[in-house]
């Protein structure tokens, strides 16, 4: 990738949309539809916002630190990408492409329309919006990825397990799984509004033993876990972590 967009885009957000899988409940709510739904509608209202810059901004830094990702060889997967904030920042280091995966057409046109602005080609950086079958995601075909990331979307998911699962099995042998959300805290469940809970399965975000757990049942290993973001969201402390696991 010879070209890199600006990352300040008036769509661009870090409550990315969920990716279905094959049990969307969690105590009688239907996430995957909510979530689909609730972001294909905000897709075109999304604002420019210094504290959702800052995050992703943040988030996007903390993983180019990890070195994975090497200019003109790295392939890598966006999960849940949103409008593409996170791509954005990691497409400063030239991999050699960016796919987004997303579950909203909303999301996935804007990303693309700011890919398309700034002439890069779609063989270098594209989203794709999938559905979910089998926990294979349909519209990737038999593609798979050095490096997945998937930031401040988790908490979205009933099912980490599943989720985490899926993504493994999109990795090469020696791929990396990167993952960013919130740490549990005694206020975490606060940082989302009312208008939000039903797009919101885990509102408590996660411990360091939760996110350890799911990808030592998928399979990874050389597990890492640190905060990488300390902050406030709607007047309530809240602090961003970010995981490893290694296929």
């Amino acid at each position: 990738m010879s070209q890199t967009p600006h990352d300040s885009d008036p769509h661009a957000h870090t409550h990315h949309s969920q990716i279905p899988h094959s049990h969307p409940l969690l105590n009688g709510t239907d996430y995957e539809t909510a979530n689909k739904h609730y972001f294909d509608a905000a897709a075109h209202q999304y604002s420019d916002r210094h504290d959702v810059q800052r995050r992703a901004e943040k988030i996007g830094q903390a993983m180019k630190n990890t070195g994975l990702f090497k200019q003109g060889i790295t392939t890598v997967m966006d999960f849940a990408c949103g409008t593409g904030l996170v791509s954005r920042v990691l497409a400063a280091e030239d991999p050699k492409s960016i796919v987004g995966v997303d579950i909203s057409q909303g999301m996935v046109d804007q990303y693309n329309k700011v890919v398309s602005d700034h002439g890069i080609p779609p063989e270098e950086m594209r989203a794709i919006c999938v559905t979910a079958h089998d926990r294979r995601l349909e519209g990737l075909q038999d593609m798979t990825f050095d490096v997945i990331v998937c930031a401040a979307a988790y908490h979205h998911f009933p099912s980490i397990d599943e989720v985490t699962e899926t993504l493994v099995s999109y990795l090469n042998p020696g791929g990396s799984l990167l993952v960013a959300d919130l740490v549990h805290g005694e206020s975490t469940h606060e940082v989302f509004p009312e208008d939000a809970h039903h797009i919101v399965a885990h509102k408590g975000g996660f411990t360091e033993e939760d996110i350890r757990s799911t990808f030592e049942k998928a399979g990874l290993k050389n597990i890492t876990f640190e905060i990488v973001l300390k902050g406030q969201h709607h007047e309530h402390p809240v602090d961003l972590f970010l995981a490893r696991g290694d296929k």
